[in-house]
Protein backbone atom coordinates (compact mmCIF):
# COMPACT_ATOMS: atom_id res chain seq x y z
CA UNK A 1 0.00 0.00 0.00
CA UNK A 2 1.39 3.14 -1.36
CA UNK A 3 0.80 6.11 1.55
CA UNK A 4 -0.32 9.29 -0.27
CA UNK A 5 -0.45 12.83 1.93
CA UNK A 6 -1.86 15.69 1.06
CA UNK A 7 -0.88 19.03 2.24
CA UNK A 8 -4.08 21.91 1.52
CA UNK A 9 -5.42 24.80 3.63
CA UNK A 10 -8.82 22.98 2.58
CA UNK A 11 -11.84 23.87 0.67
CA UNK A 12 -10.80 27.28 1.11
CA UNK A 13 -11.03 27.84 -2.77
CA UNK A 14 -13.07 26.53 -5.87
CA UNK A 15 -9.94 25.37 -7.11
CA UNK A 16 -8.71 23.70 -3.93
CA UNK A 17 -12.06 22.25 -3.38
CA UNK A 18 -12.15 20.62 -6.74
CA UNK A 19 -9.00 19.29 -6.05
CA UNK A 20 -9.87 17.62 -2.90
CA UNK A 21 -13.43 16.79 -3.60
CA UNK A 22 -12.32 12.99 -5.92
CA UNK A 23 -9.46 12.72 -3.65
CA UNK A 24 -12.34 12.21 -0.18
CA UNK A 25 -14.99 10.66 -2.87
CA UNK A 26 -12.90 8.32 -4.45
CA UNK A 27 -11.18 7.25 -1.44
CA UNK A 28 -12.36 3.42 -1.76
CA UNK A 29 -11.02 3.35 -5.76
CA UNK A 30 -8.21 4.62 -4.66
CA UNK A 31 -7.62 2.39 -1.92
CA UNK A 32 -8.45 -0.36 -4.07
CA UNK A 33 -5.42 0.62 -6.29
CA UNK A 34 -2.87 0.66 -3.27
CA UNK A 35 -3.10 4.34 -2.66
CA UNK A 36 -3.91 5.02 1.26
CA UNK A 37 -4.59 9.02 1.61
CA UNK A 38 -4.44 11.17 4.16
CA UNK A 39 -5.44 15.11 3.70
CA UNK A 40 -3.59 17.41 6.41
CA UNK A 41 -3.56 21.26 6.62
CA UNK A 42 -1.20 22.34 8.67
CA UNK A 43 2.55 22.13 8.12
CA UNK A 44 4.03 18.89 10.46
CA UNK A 45 6.56 16.43 11.07
CA UNK A 46 4.74 13.51 10.06
CA UNK A 47 3.45 14.97 6.74
CA UNK A 48 6.92 13.33 5.18
CA UNK A 49 6.15 9.76 6.48
CA UNK A 50 4.87 8.74 2.75
CA UNK A 51 5.65 7.43 -0.17
CA UNK A 52 4.24 10.74 -2.12
CA UNK A 53 3.51 14.04 -0.40
CA UNK A 54 0.74 16.25 -2.71
CA UNK A 55 1.20 20.04 -1.27
CA UNK A 56 -1.75 21.84 -3.08
CA UNK A 57 0.04 25.34 -4.12
CA UNK A 58 -2.74 27.09 -1.87
CA UNK A 59 -1.06 26.21 0.91
CA UNK A 60 1.98 28.62 0.55
CA UNK A 61 -0.16 30.87 -1.57
CA UNK A 62 0.82 33.71 0.75
CA UNK A 63 4.07 33.34 1.65
CA UNK A 64 5.90 34.14 -1.36
CA UNK A 65 5.20 37.58 -0.84
CA UNK A 66 6.19 37.19 3.27
CA UNK A 67 9.48 35.34 2.49
CA UNK A 68 10.41 34.08 -1.00
CA UNK A 69 13.77 32.08 -0.08
CA UNK A 70 12.49 30.71 3.13
CA UNK A 71 9.20 29.40 1.12
CA UNK A 72 11.80 27.29 -1.35
CA UNK A 73 13.71 26.13 1.37
CA UNK A 74 11.15 23.97 3.19
CA UNK A 75 9.72 23.14 -0.80
CA UNK A 76 13.20 21.72 -1.14
CA UNK A 77 13.39 20.08 2.60
CA UNK A 78 10.16 18.39 2.26
CA UNK A 79 11.28 17.13 -1.07
CA UNK A 80 14.07 15.89 0.67
CA UNK A 81 12.43 13.45 2.94
CA UNK A 82 10.03 12.23 0.20
CA UNK A 83 8.40 12.89 -3.26
CA UNK A 84 6.84 15.80 -3.23
CA UNK A 85 4.60 16.60 -6.16
CA UNK A 86 3.92 20.13 -6.57
CA UNK A 87 -0.45 20.74 -7.56
CA UNK A 88 -0.59 23.70 -8.94
CA UNK A 89 -4.32 25.39 -8.44
CA UNK A 90 -4.16 28.48 -10.55
CA UNK A 91 -6.85 28.66 -13.63
CA UNK A 92 -4.87 28.75 -16.54
CA UNK A 93 -2.62 26.67 -18.20
CA UNK A 94 -0.14 29.32 -17.33
CA UNK A 95 0.44 31.68 -13.98
CA UNK A 96 3.15 29.07 -13.65
CA UNK A 97 5.91 29.21 -10.78
CA UNK A 98 9.21 27.93 -12.65
CA UNK A 99 11.02 28.30 -9.34
CA UNK A 100 9.30 25.43 -7.74
CA UNK A 101 10.31 23.35 -10.78
CA UNK A 102 13.78 22.92 -9.41
CA UNK A 103 12.91 21.77 -6.14
CA UNK A 104 10.40 19.25 -6.78
CA UNK A 105 9.71 15.64 -8.01
CA UNK A 106 6.96 16.75 -10.35
CA UNK A 107 5.18 19.90 -11.15
CA UNK A 108 1.52 19.12 -11.97
CA UNK A 109 -1.03 21.36 -13.14
CA UNK A 110 -5.19 20.63 -13.89
CA UNK A 111 -3.99 22.13 -17.48
CA UNK A 112 -1.21 22.52 -19.05
CA UNK A 113 0.13 23.53 -22.74
CA UNK A 114 0.69 20.65 -24.93
CA UNK A 115 4.15 22.29 -26.00
CA UNK A 116 5.35 22.37 -22.78
CA UNK A 117 8.97 24.03 -24.34
CA UNK A 118 6.10 27.18 -24.29
CA UNK A 119 7.26 27.26 -19.60
CA UNK A 120 10.70 28.17 -20.70
CA UNK A 121 9.32 31.33 -22.78
CA UNK A 122 7.71 34.57 -20.79
CA UNK A 123 4.13 35.27 -21.63
CA UNK A 124 2.20 38.65 -20.73
CA UNK A 125 -0.02 38.83 -17.54
CA UNK A 126 1.29 35.00 -17.34
CA UNK A 127 -1.25 33.51 -20.08
CA UNK A 128 -0.94 32.48 -23.38
CA UNK A 129 -4.22 33.84 -25.05
CA UNK A 130 -3.08 37.49 -22.57
CA UNK A 131 0.15 37.25 -24.77
CA UNK A 132 -1.59 36.85 -27.82
CA UNK A 133 -4.34 40.11 -27.14
CA UNK A 134 -1.08 42.24 -25.92
CA UNK A 135 0.67 41.31 -28.93
CA UNK A 136 -1.37 41.28 -31.98
CA UNK A 137 -3.85 44.22 -30.83
CA UNK A 138 -1.17 45.82 -28.52
CA UNK A 139 -3.72 45.61 -25.32
CA UNK A 140 -1.73 46.31 -21.56
CA UNK A 141 -2.02 46.14 -18.75
CA UNK A 142 -1.41 48.54 -15.41
CA UNK A 143 1.00 45.34 -14.18
CA UNK A 144 2.49 43.45 -16.78
CA UNK A 145 3.13 40.43 -14.69
CA UNK A 146 5.53 37.67 -16.58
CA UNK A 147 6.17 33.75 -15.71
CA UNK A 148 8.89 32.51 -13.39
CA UNK A 149 10.19 30.51 -16.41
CA UNK A 150 11.62 27.03 -16.83
CA UNK A 151 15.63 27.45 -16.31
CA UNK A 152 16.69 24.08 -17.12
CA UNK A 153 15.65 22.41 -20.48
CA UNK A 154 15.58 18.72 -18.47
CA UNK A 155 12.96 20.24 -15.48
CA UNK A 156 10.20 20.24 -18.29
CA UNK A 157 9.97 16.26 -18.04
CA UNK A 158 8.57 16.82 -14.66
CA UNK A 159 5.41 18.81 -15.54
CA UNK A 160 2.60 16.34 -15.88
CA UNK A 161 -1.39 16.98 -16.06
CA UNK A 162 -3.22 16.71 -12.36
CA UNK A 163 -7.07 17.16 -12.51
CA UNK A 164 -9.06 19.59 -13.61
CA UNK A 165 -12.05 21.60 -11.81
CA UNK A 166 -14.73 18.79 -13.01
CA UNK A 167 -14.53 17.02 -9.75
CA UNK A 168 -17.40 19.37 -7.63
CA UNK A 169 -21.21 19.87 -6.94
CA UNK A 170 -21.86 22.84 -9.56
CA UNK A 171 -25.84 22.64 -9.01
CA UNK A 172 -28.03 25.56 -7.70
CA UNK A 173 -26.83 25.46 -4.07
CA UNK A 174 -22.90 25.00 -5.24
CA UNK A 175 -21.53 28.25 -2.70
CA UNK A 176 -23.37 26.97 0.10
CA UNK A 177 -22.10 23.39 0.17
CA UNK A 178 -18.35 25.11 -0.41
CA UNK A 179 -18.94 27.18 2.67
CA UNK A 180 -20.85 24.71 4.88
CA UNK A 181 -17.77 22.30 4.31
CA UNK A 182 -14.97 24.97 4.89
CA UNK A 183 -16.85 25.19 7.86
CA UNK A 184 -17.40 22.01 8.65
CA UNK A 185 -15.04 18.95 8.28
CA UNK A 186 -17.64 16.43 7.67
CA UNK A 187 -17.91 15.06 3.97
CA UNK A 188 -21.16 12.93 4.20
CA UNK A 189 -23.00 16.17 1.90
CA UNK A 190 -20.55 16.10 -0.52
CA UNK A 191 -21.60 14.33 -3.81
CA UNK A 192 -21.81 15.83 -7.21
CA UNK A 193 -24.29 17.37 -9.68
CA UNK A 194 -26.30 14.85 -11.70
CA UNK A 195 -27.41 16.72 -15.02
CA UNK A 196 -30.52 18.68 -14.84
CA UNK A 197 -31.59 18.70 -18.15
CA UNK A 198 -30.40 16.44 -21.69
CA UNK A 199 -29.80 17.37 -24.47
CA UNK A 200 -32.38 16.58 -26.81
CA UNK A 201 -35.22 18.52 -24.13
CA UNK A 202 -37.05 21.14 -25.72
CA UNK A 203 -34.75 24.47 -25.57
CA UNK A 204 -36.82 27.71 -26.95
CA UNK A 205 -33.79 29.48 -26.60
CA UNK A 206 -31.14 29.74 -29.26
CA UNK A 207 -28.01 30.78 -27.16
CA UNK A 208 -26.89 32.30 -23.62
CA UNK A 209 -24.00 34.13 -22.76
CA UNK A 210 -23.61 35.43 -19.57
CA UNK A 211 -20.93 36.36 -17.89
CA UNK A 212 -18.77 39.36 -15.90
CA UNK A 213 -16.03 41.25 -17.00
CA UNK A 214 -14.65 43.10 -14.20
CA UNK A 215 -11.09 41.78 -14.50
CA UNK A 216 -7.93 43.91 -13.79
CA UNK A 217 -6.40 42.68 -16.59
CA UNK A 218 -7.14 44.19 -20.07
CA UNK A 219 -5.92 41.48 -21.73
CA UNK A 220 -7.53 38.90 -19.60
CA UNK A 221 -10.99 40.78 -20.03
CA UNK A 222 -10.38 41.45 -23.88
CA UNK A 223 -12.07 38.32 -25.06
CA UNK A 224 -15.28 38.49 -23.11
CA UNK A 225 -15.71 42.72 -23.79
CA UNK A 226 -15.07 41.66 -28.19
CA UNK A 227 -17.67 38.75 -27.78
CA UNK A 228 -20.41 41.12 -25.38
CA UNK A 229 -19.86 43.61 -28.71
CA UNK A 230 -20.61 41.18 -31.21
CA UNK A 231 -23.76 39.95 -29.31
CA UNK A 232 -25.13 43.12 -27.94
CA UNK A 233 -27.56 43.32 -30.82
CA UNK A 234 -28.80 39.62 -30.42
CA UNK A 235 -28.51 38.83 -26.36
CA UNK A 236 -28.39 40.16 -23.17
CA UNK A 237 -24.77 39.37 -21.37
CA UNK A 238 -25.24 40.53 -17.84
CA UNK A 239 -25.25 38.31 -15.22
CA UNK A 240 -28.39 36.95 -13.79
CA UNK A 241 -29.26 35.56 -10.29
CA UNK A 242 -28.18 31.73 -9.85
CA UNK A 243 -31.78 30.47 -10.35
CA UNK A 244 -32.91 32.35 -13.16
CA UNK A 245 -29.37 31.70 -15.00
CA UNK A 246 -29.54 28.31 -14.44
CA UNK A 247 -33.19 28.47 -15.81
CA UNK A 248 -32.04 30.00 -19.11
CA UNK A 249 -28.82 27.75 -19.63
CA UNK A 250 -31.32 25.11 -19.19
CA UNK A 251 -33.32 26.04 -21.98
CA UNK A 252 -30.94 27.56 -24.50
CA UNK A 253 -29.10 25.45 -27.17
CA UNK A 254 -25.92 26.86 -27.13
CA UNK A 255 -23.53 28.25 -24.33
CA UNK A 256 -20.97 30.77 -25.04
CA UNK A 257 -18.28 30.35 -22.58
CA UNK A 258 -15.44 32.79 -23.35
CA UNK A 259 -11.72 32.07 -21.36
CA UNK A 260 -11.70 33.91 -17.57
CA UNK A 261 -8.97 33.74 -15.48
CA UNK A 262 -8.18 30.24 -17.08
CA UNK A 263 -9.65 28.59 -20.47
CA UNK A 264 -11.86 26.03 -18.51
CA UNK A 265 -14.15 28.12 -16.37
CA UNK A 266 -16.68 26.95 -13.58
CA UNK A 267 -19.49 28.12 -16.57
CA UNK A 268 -18.00 25.17 -19.02
CA UNK A 269 -19.05 22.11 -15.97
CA UNK A 270 -22.59 24.13 -15.71
CA UNK A 271 -23.18 24.01 -19.16
CA UNK A 272 -22.40 20.58 -19.51
CA UNK A 273 -25.01 19.58 -16.95
CA UNK A 274 -27.07 21.69 -18.40
CA UNK A 275 -26.85 19.68 -21.69
CA UNK A 276 -26.83 22.74 -23.81
CA UNK A 277 -24.30 22.78 -26.70
CA UNK A 278 -20.64 24.51 -25.49
CA UNK A 279 -19.16 26.90 -27.40
CA UNK A 280 -15.52 27.94 -26.37
CA UNK A 281 -12.38 29.69 -27.29
CA UNK A 282 -10.03 27.28 -29.24
CA UNK A 283 -8.57 25.29 -26.48
CA UNK A 284 -6.45 22.86 -28.70
CA UNK A 285 -2.82 24.43 -27.39
CA UNK A 286 -4.06 22.85 -23.92
CA UNK A 287 -3.78 19.27 -22.26
CA UNK A 288 -6.16 18.51 -19.32
CA UNK A 289 -8.03 15.74 -17.77
CA UNK A 290 -10.79 14.38 -17.82
CA UNK A 291 -10.57 16.23 -21.62
CA UNK A 292 -14.13 17.55 -21.93
CA UNK A 293 -13.14 20.23 -24.56
CA UNK A 294 -12.65 18.34 -27.43
CA UNK A 295 -13.82 20.14 -30.62
CA UNK A 296 -16.80 19.00 -32.61
CA UNK A 297 -16.77 16.00 -30.24
CA UNK A 298 -17.61 17.34 -27.08
CA UNK A 299 -18.18 21.04 -27.42
CA UNK A 300 -17.02 23.36 -30.54
CA UNK A 301 -14.38 26.10 -31.13
CA UNK A 302 -14.25 29.70 -31.96
CA UNK A 303 -11.23 31.71 -32.81
CA UNK A 304 -9.93 33.82 -30.16
CA UNK A 305 -10.44 36.76 -31.84
CA UNK A 306 -13.72 35.56 -32.20
CA UNK A 307 -14.88 36.68 -35.48
CA UNK A 308 -16.15 33.29 -36.74
CA UNK A 309 -18.51 32.85 -33.25
CA UNK A 310 -21.73 34.15 -35.45
CA UNK A 311 -20.63 31.93 -37.82
CA UNK A 312 -20.21 28.50 -35.22
CA UNK A 313 -23.75 29.88 -33.76
CA UNK A 314 -25.76 29.38 -37.28
CA UNK A 315 -23.80 26.02 -37.63
CA UNK A 316 -25.58 24.84 -34.81
CA UNK A 317 -28.56 26.15 -35.10
CA UNK A 318 -28.84 24.89 -38.60
CA UNK A 319 -27.72 21.58 -37.72
CA UNK A 320 -29.73 20.49 -34.80
CA UNK A 321 -28.97 16.88 -34.89
CA UNK A 322 -25.22 17.60 -34.59
CA UNK A 323 -25.43 19.84 -31.73
CA UNK A 324 -27.41 17.78 -29.97
CA UNK A 325 -24.81 15.07 -30.48
CA UNK A 326 -22.21 17.02 -29.71
CA UNK A 327 -23.54 18.50 -26.37
CA UNK A 328 -24.88 14.60 -25.25
CA UNK A 329 -21.01 13.35 -25.85
CA UNK A 330 -20.15 15.89 -23.86
CA UNK A 331 -22.69 15.81 -20.79
CA UNK A 332 -22.45 11.68 -21.13
CA UNK A 333 -18.82 12.07 -20.82
CA UNK A 334 -18.57 14.38 -17.36
CA UNK A 335 -21.25 12.43 -16.45
CA UNK A 336 -18.85 8.83 -16.60
CA UNK A 337 -16.07 10.46 -14.83
CA UNK A 338 -18.11 11.77 -11.95
CA UNK A 339 -21.38 9.73 -11.47
CA UNK A 340 -20.90 6.62 -13.46
CA UNK A 341 -20.37 3.02 -12.74
CA UNK A 342 -16.40 3.57 -13.37
CA UNK A 343 -15.82 7.28 -12.05
CA UNK A 344 -13.42 5.64 -9.19
CA UNK A 345 -11.88 3.57 -11.17
CA UNK A 346 -11.20 6.27 -13.94
CA UNK A 347 -9.83 9.42 -11.59
CA UNK A 348 -7.60 6.17 -9.84
CA UNK A 349 -6.21 5.02 -12.99
CA UNK A 350 -5.35 8.48 -13.54
CA UNK A 351 -3.97 9.30 -10.39
CA UNK A 352 -1.73 6.23 -10.66
CA UNK A 353 -0.34 8.07 -14.04
CA UNK A 354 0.30 10.91 -12.33
CA UNK A 355 2.78 9.49 -9.84
CA UNK A 356 4.24 7.41 -12.31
Amino acid sequence: MKKINILSPGFTSPNSAAFLFPLIKFKHALKNHDFNITIYNTLENRITDCNFLLVDSKFFKNSWAQDFNGTLETISELNQKTKLIWCDQSDSTGTFLGQVLPYVYKYCKAQIIKDRSEYMSTHYASRIYADYYHKKYGINDKDSFLDQIVQNKTDLEKISVSWNSAFMNYGVNYDYILRLRKHIPFNFFLHFSKPRARPEDERPINFTCRMGISYARETICYQRKAIKEILKDQIPTDKLSRTAYFKEMDRSKICISPFGLGEITLKDFEALLSGTMLLKPDMSHMKTWPNLFQDQKTCLFHSWDADDIKEKIDWALSNNNERISIAKTGQNLYESHTLGKEAGQLFAEHFKTMLS
